[in-house]
């Protein structure tokens, strides 16, 4: 059965997009990767992370600026992560509905699981895990 879903996906790779756009954030190990020369769109920059886009699957990644993805999920997702990063800065890409993040974001932190910047507390606001 396991083999069947697994030919499933290969047969049909935007499969995965298409369960990120339903579950948005989904649980992250950092993991370092090669930057996306070849099988990524970036879609978005701030200060050096990065806002990716699978070519074969169509799931996206936000990468740090040492090429370490902290998460991956839907656009819509990884979209708000990337705004949550930078308080003040400005966020190069194609896509004018990006907005600057507040200036309370200075008291947000990075949450371990889900790699959003969350206010600093006990749990993470996104996806409940207990920070560090």
């Amino acid at each position: 059965m396991l083999q069947a879903k697994i030919a499933m996906i290969a047969s049909n790779p935007k499969l995965i997009g298409q369960l990120c756009d339903l579950v948005g954030s989904m649980p992250n190990i950092d993991f370092p990767t090669l930057g996306g020369k070849v099988f990524w769109d970036t879609l978005a920059e701030s200060d050096g992370w990065q806002l990716q886009k699978n070519k074969l699957t169509d799931h996206y990644r936000l990468i740090d600026p040492n090429y370490v993805r902290k998460a991956w999920g839907s656009e819509k997702a990884m979209m708000s992560a990337l705004e949550k990063l930078q308080p003040s800065s400005s966020i190069s890409n194609n896509d004018s509905s990006l907005r600057n993040a507040s200036t309370s974001e200075s008291r947000k932190v990075f949450c371990p699981n889900c790699g959003q910047k969350v206010p600093n507390g006990k749990f993470c606001k996104e996806c409940g895990s207990q920070m560090d």
